[in-house]
């Protein structure tokens, strides 16, 4: 077993779908200039805490860590589709 997490309740599963909702409806209405700003800072958030995520990624991708375990895939998606 790599991991034990709680099972959610139907209470807290409808919460989050509809945080969810809410959420995508403002990104909806968020320039896609601004969208592209988000990105990258996300981007660059996942990449200095590469070290911790590789190892996971490559865990539950089953590709090895020497590949960047599918990190180096995120990375030059999200660039190409931002720029």
């Amino acid at each position: 077993i790599y991991a034990e997490r709680p099972v959610a309740t139907d209470q807290a599963i409808n919460a989050a779908v509809e945080r969810a909702r809410a959420a995508q409806e403002k990104w909806a209405e968020t320039p896609v200039a601004e969208r592209g700003k988000y990105m990258l800072a996300m981007l660059e958030a996942l990449v200095g805490i590469s070290d911790e995520i590789v190892p996971e990624i490559a865990w539950q991708m089953g590709r090895p860590v020497r590949y960047g375990g599918e990190f180096g895939g995120v990375k030059e998606r999200t660039s190409y589709m931002v720029e």
